[in-house]
């Protein structure tokens, strides 16, 4: 991105940017609750986040969206405001989503279950808000409730864009967590399962990886 005139310019002139290794400052990524890559963290002179932006974006929305958190709009303070006011479940979400990625699991947790009563259990917006409940618990270390979680979506959401998901996490955070045998064996019944899936190039991939990590520990 900073290879963008647009984004050098507003880099050199409305904030300073600094560009941290959340593997060697581990601290720092401590202090803010950073649980994924990239993630850009604007902070006020005071050192208090100001918000954040998860991900990778398109430049001219990216600096929009830094614009606007400056000018207080799209917050978690301005939707947790608005919020109050009128209700709506995609602002509910919104809320969640940014009390998740501040380390907030049982904020956001609270957020997300008040999309789901809002709705029918098993529209998308209750979909998204179960993954999200599980990516909650993931992101917090929490790897045997996320699992749980995965495996519940798969189950109540049969059929539906969120059961392929549902199923492919749990087997990538046990071959994280070096259950390479359990993750070999999720991963080969994903492939039955959805052998029309845009996944299986990859999930052949980690097998072929796991599957040498199984032979030597034999």
């Amino acid at each position: 991105m900073l290879r963008d005139e647009k984004a050098i310019a507003y880099f050199s002139d409305t904030v300073i940017l600094a560009k941290i290794n959340a593997e060697v400052d581990s601290n720092l990524a401590k202090t803010y609750n950073v649980s994924g890559y990239p993630t850009a963290v604007l902070v006020g002179a005071d050192g208090k986040e100001i918000d954040r932006v998860v991900g990778y974006e398109e430049t001219d929305k990216y600096l929009q969206t830094l614009r606007d958190y400056l000018n207080g709009i799209g917050t978690l303070e301005d939707l947790l405001q608005k919020v109050k006011i009128e209700f709506n479940r995609e602002m509910a979400y919104e809320i969640g989503n940014k009390f998740k990625y501040r380390g907030k699991k049982e904020d956001a947790i609270t957020w997300f279950d008040r999309v789901i009563e809002a709705g029918e259990p098993t529209d998308s917006l209750s979909g998204e808000g179960r993954m999200a409940i599980a990516d909650a618990h993931y992101r917090s270390g929490d790897l045997a409730d996320a699992v749980i979680a995965y495996d519940q979506v798969a189950l109540d959401f049969k059929g539906s864009i969120y059961e392929q998901d549902a199923y492919i996490w749990p087997a990538y955070i046990q071959a994280k967590e070096g259950d390479t045998a359990n993750a070999v064996s999720r991963f080969e019944a994903f492939k039955k399962m959805f052998p029309e899936s845009d996944e299986v190039e990859w999930v052949q991939s980690q097998i072929d990886k796991l599957s040498g990590k199984v032979e030597e520990s034999n």
